[in-house]
């Protein structure tokens, strides 16, 4: 429950900051060149951070999940112990 409340406000947070350069250019009324070119490519780059980022978390919440449900397999524990020329 924490951790989809965690991951929620991180995907909140991260939009927002996402969305700052597009609300940055329509303040200052930024030229052509901006609007086309920086805007875009800030808003891509802080949005592969925020990728990264969310893997990192989504692993680091799961870890804890995963790890007590790991078994040994016990499928070869009742062959013969035998090599494959037959000796």
């Amino acid at each position: 429950m924490l951790t989809s409340i965690t991951m929620l406000l991180y995907r909140i947070i991260a939009l927002l900051i996402m969305s700052i350069p597009t609300a940055i250019n329509v303040y200052i009324q930024g030229g052509i060149v901006s609007a086309i070119i920086y805007v875009p490519l800030i808003t891509l780059v802080l949005s592969g951070v925020a990728i990264f980022i969310d893997g990192k978390l989504e692993v680091l919440f799961n870890r804890g999940i995963d790890l007590p449900n790991m078994t040994m397999p016990t499928t070869n524990i009742y062959l013969p112990d035998s090599n494959d020329v037959m000796i």
